[in-house]
């Protein structure tokens, strides 16, 4: 525990003592001390709770952040899934996911160790468990030091929200399972089950079913992982497994045929060999002083049990009285994994790893199975804390994603669709394990035929909708419990897209709790605003030449994101002029001017209009419908060339450009022009220079800006 948090918990305990003999209950500190009050409150410090508790902190909010086991990081650290699943290259990293990726980078650095030693590739992202571990702490201890002003975060570990509080409709706070009761403005669900959504009266799905599942119907399978090592002095004899584990003779004819000694050195195909394995899971050791990547895989020496050893599950497992039986089943199917590693496939220099810091209180405690024979358990207490979940209940929210939302049509395009309250890109294929038949998914969300064939990767949105419930205030949702159908989560359940989905809920609660307002009230624009000025991508569509992160890189990623202005084969042309019709659409789109702004995809585009302006402009011209909208508002520059003429073909000045936007702002957002000093921040131009696709984009989002 960092110093700064121990001494806020033995104030607390100092004060609940005091109050308990009546000593402070005058001084008005009692209420303090048993109810400690949060702007946002998160259950579950996994790959989306860390990130949303750091993202509110660093922008001032004071969190506190619940953890029912005793490891931060979730599926990525807590759950060993430590090889980072990234779709392609299309969707280079980018916010917090970014940043962890470059600490990550640096600490492997100093200690002259690849992180390329997973997927058979030399450009993958692959980590320790407690090196993540220890990343994520260091970020929060960074927070709670003051680097970033005065948010702070309260961890409070191995407890998790047994009741929610609520005022009317709205969520005010919880109340622990060691019966802490924790004042909130804002709660989110970034739990790996979406245990806090059934307490909190919104609506969510569990496997299929609208709430509870009464059913039992499936949901995607569950692994518990296992880091494993090599032990090049042989390995300690408790952790050798002498006899057969329960079960073992069920899983070993499918394991045959899975991975052999003969097995397949050269791709996925089954049977694989070990090295095979390894070069899918192999992760960076540690304890070993020589550098690997995947493409040495004899050489790798440490890996993660992660491929042959999925177990069924079903909506049972989100009832807390049924979960446990399920978790220490998985726990013996990767026994069985360990045992036919060393015996069968003879490598018996392998076990699990004693070094990742799994061995804890709670591992011990609380999440020991009683299946288990007393023989197993030094090998089960370096098990990870948790099993890796991918499928979770998930909220009703305004908006539910879907599989046909996130379908690629082609390896490596882009989504079908789009949203311009996009808050966060992912780019993995939707990989639903097991679970997947025809009649396992929502019909009122999607039907099999939604889901592209293969494994197809590329980049997709997330709409800041889906995190925010249909009619429950004070509450959001992260991680896997975001509104989305199963189809959809399948491509969801990442560490990549739930860290960043996790930046968006804590930059949108952090927003909310600043201006005392519900989360549905804040601006998409505002929560956006935030995301990419901390470099997180919000338009699918790639800009290969584009600086991520600088000043222009925003203002195209919002253009684009609100389908304001589109690329172009990947590239954004940030120097290519626009004429007068160009400029027509965009401030058509921009400022909803017309009721049909253009739409390439629809053939048809019906006119509002009796006759044109413009001799030049007729109205079976693609563009009548924007410039006749553009021309009632007042704020058309006359053609230079032609004043009795649209001249939709010349180019159009900076300084036209900004008057129109200035003008037509003062006209939505019903108050004074915005100065042209505003709107041309950061632009270093000629006012009568003609206008370029980038200045376009800059001064319509230096407006977006001012108007928050």
């Amino acid at each position: 525990m960092n110093s700064t948090l121990a001494s806020r918990k033995y104030f607390h305990l100092a004060l609940v003592l005091g109050c308990a003999f009546s000593l402070l209950a005058a001084a008005g500190l009692c209420a303090q001390a048993t109810h400690p009050s949060y702007d946002v409150v998160i259950a579950g410090a996994g790959t989306g709770g860390t990130s949303a508790a750091i993202t509110a902190a660093r922008m001032g909010a004071r969190v506190a952040l619940i953890e029912e086991t005793d490891w931060l990081g979730g599926q990525a650290a807590a759950a060993a899934v430590s090889t980072m699943d990234e779709g392609n290259n299309l969707t280079p990293p980018s916010g917090m996911y970014r940043e962890f990726v470059d600490r990550m980078a640096a600490y492997y650095q100093a200690r002259r160790k690849s992180v390329s030693t997973c997927y058979w590739g030399t450009n993958s992202h692959c980590y320790e468990p407690a090196a993540i571990r220890k990343i994520l702490q260091q970020m929060i201890d960074e927070v709670n030091a003051g680097a970033y002003g005065k948010g702070h975060i309260d961890l409070y570990l191995r407890d998790h929200v047994a009741r929610v509080l609520k005022n009317a409709s709205a969520v005010t706070g919880v109340v622990t399972a060691k019966g802490i009761t924790l004042n909130s403005q804002v709660l989110i669900d970034a739990t790996e089950y979406g245990d806090v959504l059934p307490l909190t009266g919104a609506h969510y799905r569990s496997g299929r079913a609208i709430d509870a599942d009464k059913a039992n119907t499936c949901t995607q399978d569950i692994t518990y992982t296992l880091v494993i090592k090599r032990y090049p002095k042989g390995v300690p004899a408790e952790l050798l497994l002498q006899h057969e584990p329960p079960e073992y003779q069920t899983y070993l004819p499918k394991l045959r045929g899975q991975w052999r000694i003969d097995g397949n050195p050269v791709n996925r195909w089954l049977p694989v060999n070990f090295a095979m394995h390894n070069a899918y899971r192999g992760l960076p050791d540690s304890s070993n002083p020589v550098s690997y990547t995947s493409q040495q895989p004899t050489q790798i020496t440490r890996t993660v049990l992660n491929w042959f050893n999925d177990y069924p599950a079903h909506t049972e497992i989100f009832n807390r009285s049924e979960r446990m039986k399920i978790l220490c089943e998985a726990k013996l199917k990767t026994l069985a994994n360990l045992y036919y590693l060393q015996h069968e496939l003879k490598m018996n220099d392998w076990s699990v790893a004693n070094d990742e810091g799994y061995n804890t209180a709670f591992n011990r405690e609380e999440n020991s199975c009683p299946n288990i024979p007393a023989e197993f358990k030094a090998i089960e207490q370096h098990f990870p804390v948790m099993p890796y979940i991918r499928e979770s209940q998930r909220l009703v929210g305004v908006y539910t994603l879907t599989g046909g939302d996130v379908r690629r049509e082609q390896q490596g395009g882009v989504s079908v669709t789009g949203f311009q309250d996009s808050i966060a890109v992912g780019d993995y294929a939707d990989d639903l394990h097991n679970c997947a038949s025809a009649g396992d998914y929502e019909f009122d969300l999607e039907h099999l035929s939604d889901r592209a064939p293969g494994f197809r990767s590329g980049p997709f949105e997330i709409p800041l909708r889906a995190l925010i419930p249909e009619t429950v205030d004070g509450l959001l949702a992260a991680e896997k419990n975001i509104s989305q159908s199963r189809m959809a989560n399948g491509a969801t359940r990442l560490q990549p897209i739930t860290m960043l989905t996790g930046e968006a809920a804590g930059a949108l609660a952090a927003l909310a709790a600043e201006r005392k307002t519900q989360p549905r009230n804040v601006s998409p624009e505002a929560v956006q605003i935030a995301l990419l000025e901390r470099g997180a991508i919000l338009a699918r569509a790639p800009m290969h030449d584009m600086i991520l992160g600088v000043i222009p890189w925003q203002a195209a990623q919002f253009a684009v994101a609100h389908q304001w202005m589109a690329t172009d084969n990947g590239l954004f042309r940030p120097n290519l002029p626009m004429t007068r019709a160009d400029v027509a659409e965009l401030l058509d789109r921009a400022f909803v001017l017309s009721a049909s702004p253009f739409d390439p995809s629809k053939i048809y585009r019906p006119s509002s209009y009796e006759a044109a302006s413009f001799a030049d402009v007729p109205l079976f011209n693609p563009h009548a419908t924007a410039v006749e909208a553009w021309r009632a508002t007042g704020t058309l520059p006359a053609c230079r060339s032609n004043a009795q003429q649209f001249c939709a073909s010349d180019s159009i000045s900076v300084g036209d450009f900004t008057r129109a936007v200035a003008a037509l702002a003062a006209r939505n957002q019903n108050n004074k022009a915005q100065l042209s000093s505003v709107l041309l921040e950061n632009l270093d131009v000629n006012e009568d220079a003609p206008l370029n696709r980038i200045q376009a984009a800059m001064i319509l989002w230096n407006n977006a800006r001012s108007a928050q």
